[in-house]
Protein backbone atom coordinates (compact mmCIF):
# COMPACT_ATOMS: atom_id res chain seq x y z
CA UNK A 1 0.00 0.00 0.00
CA UNK A 2 1.47 3.53 -1.50
CA UNK A 3 1.76 5.80 2.20
CA UNK A 4 1.54 9.62 1.39
CA UNK A 5 3.68 11.69 3.89
CA UNK A 6 4.05 15.64 4.31
CA UNK A 7 7.85 16.44 5.21
CA UNK A 8 8.31 19.75 6.27
CA UNK A 9 12.61 20.77 6.25
CA UNK A 10 14.11 23.90 7.44
CA UNK A 11 16.70 25.30 4.94
CA UNK A 12 19.06 27.95 4.58
CA UNK A 13 18.61 30.62 1.95
CA UNK A 14 20.48 33.56 0.72
CA UNK A 15 17.55 35.61 1.62
CA UNK A 16 17.58 37.99 4.31
CA UNK A 17 16.03 41.98 4.56
CA UNK A 18 16.34 44.81 6.54
CA UNK A 19 13.95 43.19 8.91
CA UNK A 20 12.58 45.99 11.05
CA UNK A 21 12.83 48.24 8.41
CA UNK A 22 9.81 46.72 6.53
CA UNK A 23 5.90 48.09 6.16
CA UNK A 24 4.55 45.28 4.23
CA UNK A 25 4.64 42.21 2.11
CA UNK A 26 5.21 44.57 -1.29
CA UNK A 27 8.77 44.92 -0.17
CA UNK A 28 9.86 41.53 -0.37
CA UNK A 29 7.35 39.33 -3.26
CA UNK A 30 8.07 41.63 -6.38
CA UNK A 31 11.38 41.02 -5.86
CA UNK A 32 11.70 37.37 -5.44
CA UNK A 33 9.55 36.98 -8.32
CA UNK A 34 12.27 39.48 -10.15
CA UNK A 35 15.07 37.61 -9.22
CA UNK A 36 13.81 34.05 -10.74
CA UNK A 37 11.90 35.90 -13.15
CA UNK A 38 14.15 34.20 -15.71
CA UNK A 39 13.38 30.59 -14.92
CA UNK A 40 10.37 29.85 -16.31
CA UNK A 41 10.43 26.40 -14.45
CA UNK A 42 9.98 28.18 -11.05
CA UNK A 43 6.46 29.40 -10.32
CA UNK A 44 6.92 31.97 -7.92
CA UNK A 45 3.17 32.89 -5.91
CA UNK A 46 2.23 35.04 -3.07
CA UNK A 47 1.94 33.15 0.08
CA UNK A 48 -2.05 32.38 0.20
CA UNK A 49 -2.85 32.14 3.80
CA UNK A 50 -5.52 34.92 4.76
CA UNK A 51 -3.71 37.96 6.97
CA UNK A 52 -5.42 40.36 9.42
CA UNK A 53 -8.67 40.02 11.17
CA UNK A 54 -11.39 39.51 8.53
CA UNK A 55 -12.71 35.83 10.32
CA UNK A 56 -10.98 32.21 11.66
CA UNK A 57 -8.86 31.91 8.57
CA UNK A 58 -7.05 34.44 8.81
CA UNK A 59 -4.16 35.08 11.26
CA UNK A 60 -2.69 38.48 11.96
CA UNK A 61 1.14 37.90 11.92
CA UNK A 62 4.07 40.19 11.71
CA UNK A 63 5.66 40.43 8.16
CA UNK A 64 9.15 38.29 10.03
CA UNK A 65 6.21 34.98 10.61
CA UNK A 66 4.76 35.67 7.18
CA UNK A 67 6.50 33.80 4.09
CA UNK A 68 7.88 36.13 1.56
CA UNK A 69 7.32 33.97 -1.09
CA UNK A 70 6.41 30.61 -2.22
CA UNK A 71 8.59 28.76 -4.74
CA UNK A 72 7.42 25.78 -6.86
CA UNK A 73 9.91 24.07 -8.83
CA UNK A 74 8.84 22.08 -11.73
CA UNK A 75 10.93 20.09 -11.88
CA UNK A 76 10.74 18.72 -8.44
CA UNK A 77 7.16 18.34 -9.09
CA UNK A 78 7.95 16.22 -11.90
CA UNK A 79 9.69 13.42 -9.81
CA UNK A 80 8.00 10.08 -9.92
CA UNK A 81 7.20 10.14 -5.84
CA UNK A 82 6.42 13.86 -5.60
CA UNK A 83 2.87 14.46 -5.14
CA UNK A 84 3.70 18.25 -3.97
CA UNK A 85 6.53 20.58 -3.20
CA UNK A 86 7.01 23.76 -2.09
CA UNK A 87 9.53 26.07 -0.48
CA UNK A 88 7.98 28.61 1.80
CA UNK A 89 10.42 31.45 1.44
CA UNK A 90 11.04 33.87 5.02
CA UNK A 91 13.57 36.25 6.81
CA UNK A 92 16.73 35.71 8.31
CA UNK A 93 18.08 33.32 5.70
CA UNK A 94 15.67 30.55 5.96
CA UNK A 95 13.17 29.00 4.33
CA UNK A 96 10.82 25.97 4.79
CA UNK A 97 10.70 23.34 2.06
CA UNK A 98 7.56 21.29 1.92
CA UNK A 99 7.00 17.70 0.08
CA UNK A 100 4.85 15.15 0.12
CA UNK A 101 5.91 12.11 -0.99
CA UNK A 102 4.85 8.82 -2.56
CA UNK A 103 6.33 5.54 -0.66
CA UNK A 104 5.24 2.43 -1.64
CA UNK A 105 5.65 0.74 1.92
CA UNK A 106 3.54 -0.53 4.42
CA UNK A 107 3.53 1.47 7.70
CA UNK A 108 5.30 -1.16 9.44
CA UNK A 109 8.33 -1.09 6.89
CA UNK A 110 8.38 2.68 7.22
CA UNK A 111 12.47 4.02 7.30
CA UNK A 112 12.92 7.62 8.49
CA UNK A 113 16.24 7.27 7.46
CA UNK A 114 15.58 6.20 3.88
CA UNK A 115 12.92 9.36 3.62
CA UNK A 116 15.02 11.74 5.54
CA UNK A 117 17.93 11.20 2.98
CA UNK A 118 15.45 11.32 -0.11
CA UNK A 119 14.54 14.67 1.05
CA UNK A 120 18.21 15.79 1.39
CA UNK A 121 18.66 14.54 -2.54
CA UNK A 122 15.82 16.22 -3.60
CA UNK A 123 16.85 19.38 -2.01
CA UNK A 124 20.37 19.61 -2.77
CA UNK A 125 19.35 18.28 -6.49
CA UNK A 126 16.33 20.70 -7.14
CA UNK A 127 16.39 23.53 -4.50
CA UNK A 128 20.59 24.58 -4.78
CA UNK A 129 20.36 26.51 -8.38
CA UNK A 130 17.55 28.37 -7.11
CA UNK A 131 19.43 29.15 -4.01
CA UNK A 132 22.76 29.93 -6.24
CA UNK A 133 20.97 32.53 -8.16
CA UNK A 134 19.55 34.42 -5.30
CA UNK A 135 22.82 34.34 -3.94
CA UNK A 136 24.50 36.43 -6.34
CA UNK A 137 22.07 39.57 -6.12
CA UNK A 138 24.52 42.81 -5.55
CA UNK A 139 22.23 44.37 -2.90
CA UNK A 140 19.44 47.27 -2.95
CA UNK A 141 16.12 48.05 -1.30
CA UNK A 142 15.81 46.48 1.62
CA UNK A 143 17.00 42.94 0.48
CA UNK A 144 20.69 42.88 2.21
CA UNK A 145 23.51 41.32 -0.13
CA UNK A 146 24.30 37.92 1.02
CA UNK A 147 28.23 39.23 0.89
CA UNK A 148 27.18 41.77 3.91
CA UNK A 149 25.73 39.75 6.44
CA UNK A 150 25.74 40.58 9.72
CA UNK A 151 23.64 38.62 11.93
CA UNK A 152 23.97 35.03 10.49
CA UNK A 153 27.19 35.61 8.59
CA UNK A 154 27.48 32.59 6.96
CA UNK A 155 29.30 31.13 3.93
CA UNK A 156 28.30 30.76 0.50
CA UNK A 157 27.69 26.75 0.93
CA UNK A 158 25.61 27.09 3.81
CA UNK A 159 23.57 29.56 2.30
CA UNK A 160 23.62 27.78 -1.13
CA UNK A 161 23.57 24.07 -0.60
CA UNK A 162 20.16 23.18 0.30
CA UNK A 163 20.82 20.79 3.13
CA UNK A 164 17.68 20.29 5.76
CA UNK A 165 18.79 21.26 8.77
CA UNK A 166 16.43 18.68 9.58
CA UNK A 167 13.55 16.54 8.08
CA UNK A 168 9.96 16.09 10.36
CA UNK A 169 7.19 13.63 9.09
CA UNK A 170 3.72 13.66 9.11
CA UNK A 171 1.32 11.32 8.49
CA UNK A 172 -2.77 11.83 8.19
CA UNK A 173 -4.55 8.84 9.96
CA UNK A 174 -6.39 6.46 7.12
CA UNK A 175 -9.98 5.85 8.43
CA UNK A 176 -9.74 2.04 8.47
CA UNK A 177 -6.21 2.21 10.69
CA UNK A 178 -6.43 2.46 14.69
CA UNK A 179 -4.81 4.79 15.68
CA UNK A 180 -2.69 2.65 17.66
CA UNK A 181 -0.99 1.04 14.71
CA UNK A 182 0.93 4.56 14.27
CA UNK A 183 2.89 4.54 17.71
CA UNK A 184 5.65 2.60 16.87
CA UNK A 185 6.18 4.72 14.18
CA UNK A 186 5.58 7.36 16.42
CA UNK A 187 8.40 6.57 18.78
CA UNK A 188 7.17 8.97 21.10
CA UNK A 189 4.10 11.91 21.76
CA UNK A 190 5.12 14.73 23.13
CA UNK A 191 2.03 16.72 23.22
CA UNK A 192 -1.76 15.19 21.99
CA UNK A 193 -5.19 17.00 20.80
CA UNK A 194 -7.88 15.64 19.23
CA UNK A 195 -6.45 16.87 16.02
CA UNK A 196 -2.45 16.61 16.11
CA UNK A 197 -0.76 13.62 18.14
CA UNK A 198 2.59 15.84 17.57
CA UNK A 199 6.45 14.15 18.26
CA UNK A 200 9.75 15.60 17.96
CA UNK A 201 10.38 14.36 14.38
CA UNK A 202 7.00 12.41 13.38
CA UNK A 203 3.63 13.37 14.02
CA UNK A 204 0.31 12.15 13.36
CA UNK A 205 -2.89 13.99 11.96
CA UNK A 206 -5.94 12.24 13.33
CA UNK A 207 -8.66 14.60 11.72
CA UNK A 208 -8.02 15.02 7.78
CA UNK A 209 -10.21 18.41 7.98
CA UNK A 210 -7.43 19.85 10.03
CA UNK A 211 -5.00 19.03 7.37
CA UNK A 212 -4.27 23.09 5.73
CA UNK A 213 -4.58 23.90 9.49
CA UNK A 214 -1.95 22.03 10.76
CA UNK A 215 0.18 22.66 7.82
CA UNK A 216 0.06 26.31 8.50
CA UNK A 217 1.20 25.90 12.02
CA UNK A 218 3.70 23.13 11.53
CA UNK A 219 5.67 25.68 8.75
CA UNK A 220 5.66 28.39 11.46
CA UNK A 221 6.31 26.46 14.38
CA UNK A 222 9.71 24.89 12.11
CA UNK A 223 10.80 28.34 11.21
CA UNK A 224 10.82 29.41 14.74
CA UNK A 225 12.61 26.08 15.62
CA UNK A 226 15.16 26.61 13.46
CA UNK A 227 15.32 30.54 13.61
CA UNK A 228 15.87 29.81 16.94
CA UNK A 229 18.24 26.68 16.78
CA UNK A 230 20.40 28.85 14.49
CA UNK A 231 20.12 32.02 16.78
CA UNK A 232 21.72 29.70 20.22
CA UNK A 233 24.23 28.39 18.03
CA UNK A 234 24.97 31.66 16.89
CA UNK A 235 25.21 33.17 20.50
CA UNK A 236 27.31 30.15 21.58
CA UNK A 237 29.83 30.61 19.03
CA UNK A 238 29.91 34.17 19.63
CA UNK A 239 30.61 33.37 23.41
CA UNK A 240 33.30 30.74 22.55
CA UNK A 241 35.05 34.19 21.21
CA UNK A 242 35.03 36.03 24.01
CA UNK A 243 36.25 33.29 26.31
CA UNK A 244 38.69 32.59 24.00
CA UNK A 245 40.05 36.28 24.28
CA UNK A 246 41.21 35.95 27.80
CA UNK A 247 43.59 33.16 26.51
CA UNK A 248 44.52 34.89 23.06
CA UNK A 249 44.97 38.80 23.27
CA UNK A 250 45.47 38.23 19.24
CA UNK A 251 41.32 37.91 19.63
CA UNK A 252 41.08 40.98 21.43
CA UNK A 253 41.25 43.29 18.43
CA UNK A 254 38.94 41.76 16.62
CA UNK A 255 36.20 41.63 19.15
CA UNK A 256 36.47 45.03 19.88
CA UNK A 257 36.03 45.86 16.18
CA UNK A 258 33.14 43.76 16.15
CA UNK A 259 31.25 45.38 19.01
CA UNK A 260 28.57 47.10 16.89
CA UNK A 261 27.99 44.21 15.38
CA UNK A 262 27.45 42.19 18.57
CA UNK A 263 25.59 44.52 20.45
CA UNK A 264 23.28 44.95 17.15
CA UNK A 265 22.62 41.42 16.89
CA UNK A 266 21.44 41.24 20.55
CA UNK A 267 19.02 44.06 20.24
CA UNK A 268 17.88 42.28 17.01
CA UNK A 269 17.20 38.72 18.98
CA UNK A 270 14.76 41.20 21.45
CA UNK A 271 12.95 42.38 18.30
CA UNK A 272 12.52 38.55 17.22
CA UNK A 273 10.83 37.70 20.44
CA UNK A 274 8.94 40.48 20.22
CA UNK A 275 7.34 39.42 16.87
CA UNK A 276 7.17 35.55 18.15
CA UNK A 277 4.85 36.97 21.05
CA UNK A 278 2.93 38.71 18.18
CA UNK A 279 2.52 36.19 16.32
CA UNK A 280 1.46 33.99 18.82
CA UNK A 281 -1.33 37.00 19.98
CA UNK A 282 -2.42 37.06 16.37
CA UNK A 283 -3.15 33.22 15.51
CA UNK A 284 -6.85 32.04 15.24
CA UNK A 285 -9.11 29.50 15.14
CA UNK A 286 -7.66 26.13 15.95
CA UNK A 287 -4.60 27.00 14.68
CA UNK A 288 -4.01 29.06 18.21
CA UNK A 289 -4.52 25.43 20.06
CA UNK A 290 -2.18 23.61 17.77
CA UNK A 291 0.78 26.40 17.74
CA UNK A 292 0.77 26.08 21.58
CA UNK A 293 0.93 22.52 21.15
CA UNK A 294 4.11 23.19 19.25
CA UNK A 295 5.23 25.13 21.77
CA UNK A 296 4.24 22.56 24.68
CA UNK A 297 6.15 19.92 22.67
CA UNK A 298 8.98 21.73 21.20
CA UNK A 299 9.90 23.84 24.67
CA UNK A 300 10.02 26.74 23.03
CA UNK A 301 9.73 28.43 26.13
CA UNK A 302 12.89 26.70 27.30
CA UNK A 303 14.79 27.85 24.00
CA UNK A 304 13.66 31.19 24.41
CA UNK A 305 14.79 31.24 28.00
CA UNK A 306 18.34 29.81 27.18
CA UNK A 307 18.63 32.42 24.20
CA UNK A 308 17.73 35.07 26.39
CA UNK A 309 20.47 33.90 29.28
CA UNK A 310 22.62 33.52 26.66
CA UNK A 311 22.41 37.09 25.14
CA UNK A 312 22.32 38.74 28.26
CA UNK A 313 25.90 37.00 29.13
CA UNK A 314 27.15 38.19 26.05
CA UNK A 315 25.89 41.61 26.85
CA UNK A 316 27.91 41.84 30.20
CA UNK A 317 31.00 41.27 28.08
CA UNK A 318 29.96 43.57 25.76
CA UNK A 319 29.63 46.08 28.19
CA UNK A 320 33.02 44.90 30.23
CA UNK A 321 34.86 45.34 26.66
CA UNK A 322 33.26 49.21 25.73
CA UNK A 323 34.39 49.65 29.74
CA UNK A 324 37.47 49.05 29.15
CA UNK A 325 38.30 50.40 25.87
CA UNK A 326 36.79 53.90 27.79
CA UNK A 327 38.90 53.01 30.49
CA UNK A 328 42.25 52.97 28.16
CA UNK A 329 41.11 55.66 26.16
CA UNK A 330 40.63 58.42 29.82
CA UNK A 331 44.14 56.83 30.08
CA UNK A 332 45.55 57.95 27.33
CA UNK A 333 43.89 61.51 27.14
CA UNK A 334 44.98 61.69 30.87
CA UNK A 335 48.35 60.79 30.03
CA UNK A 336 48.59 62.98 27.43
CA UNK A 337 47.05 66.05 29.49
CA UNK A 338 50.23 65.39 31.69
CA UNK A 339 52.48 65.45 29.13
CA UNK A 340 51.06 69.07 28.16
CA UNK A 341 51.29 70.51 31.89
CA UNK A 342 54.72 68.89 32.05
CA UNK A 343 55.46 70.79 29.05
CA UNK A 344 54.01 73.94 30.66
CA UNK A 345 56.62 73.28 33.35
CA UNK A 346 59.50 73.29 31.15
CA UNK A 347 58.47 76.95 29.44
CA UNK A 348 58.20 77.84 33.21
CA UNK A 349 61.89 76.98 33.85
CA UNK A 350 63.10 78.64 30.36
CA UNK A 351 61.38 81.92 31.56
CA UNK A 352 62.66 81.20 34.81
CA UNK A 353 66.11 81.15 32.82
CA UNK A 354 65.58 83.85 30.76
CA UNK A 355 64.52 86.21 33.58
CA UNK A 356 67.64 85.19 35.95
CA UNK A 357 70.21 86.67 33.50
CA UNK A 358 68.66 89.87 33.47
CA UNK A 359 67.95 90.49 37.28
CA UNK A 360 69.99 92.07 39.68
CA UNK A 361 70.59 89.62 42.47
CA UNK A 362 72.17 92.03 44.68
CA UNK A 363 68.94 93.72 45.37
CA UNK A 364 66.65 90.66 45.08
CA UNK A 365 66.00 87.35 47.02
CA UNK A 366 63.84 84.38 46.22
CA UNK A 367 63.40 81.79 44.01
CA UNK A 368 65.86 83.48 41.45
CA UNK A 369 68.48 82.86 43.39
CA UNK A 370 67.92 79.03 43.92
CA UNK A 371 67.95 78.78 39.70
CA UNK A 372 71.44 81.07 39.73
CA UNK A 373 73.08 77.76 41.48
CA UNK A 374 72.24 75.91 38.11
CA UNK A 375 73.44 76.09 34.94
CA UNK A 376 70.85 75.93 31.76
CA UNK A 377 71.94 72.88 30.71
CA UNK A 378 70.98 71.17 34.48
CA UNK A 379 68.31 73.29 34.66
CA UNK A 380 66.30 71.95 31.07
CA UNK A 381 67.76 68.02 31.91
CA UNK A 382 65.87 68.45 35.44
CA UNK A 383 62.57 69.34 33.80
CA UNK A 384 63.19 66.48 31.43
CA UNK A 385 63.18 64.16 33.87
CA UNK A 386 60.31 65.58 35.65
CA UNK A 387 58.30 65.41 32.46
CA UNK A 388 58.73 61.58 32.06
CA UNK A 389 58.26 60.61 35.77
CA UNK A 390 55.04 62.88 36.22
CA UNK A 391 53.95 61.11 32.53
CA UNK A 392 54.74 57.50 33.91
CA UNK A 393 53.50 58.20 37.15
CA UNK A 394 49.89 58.85 35.99
CA UNK A 395 50.06 56.35 33.17
CA UNK A 396 51.17 53.34 35.08
CA UNK A 397 48.56 54.73 38.27
CA UNK A 398 45.62 55.25 36.45
CA UNK A 399 41.67 53.46 37.48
Amino acid sequence: MAISIFSYSPICVPLNWQTECLINSEERFPLIKELLSEDTSLSVVENSWAMGYGNLTCDNLPLLYQPAAVIKPANLLAEPDVIDGAVYCYDNCLAILFIELKIEENLDSLDDSNITQRIETLSQTFISPILERLYYYPGGGKLIAPQKYQFFDDTKDTLCNAKPLWVARTLVKHPDIAETAYFSWLKNIDERSDSLLLGSGNSLILDSEAIQDVHRVMILSQFQSALMARTEDLLKRTLREFNSAYFNKSMVNQLNEGITIHQQRNDHIEFINIQFSASVAGVQGIRRSLLSQFQAAWLFDEQQERINKLSSLIQERLNRSISQQLSKQNRGIQTLLTFLGSLGLVGLVIDLISLNASTDHVKTHGLLDIVSYFSTENLLSISLLMIVVFTWYFYRNYK
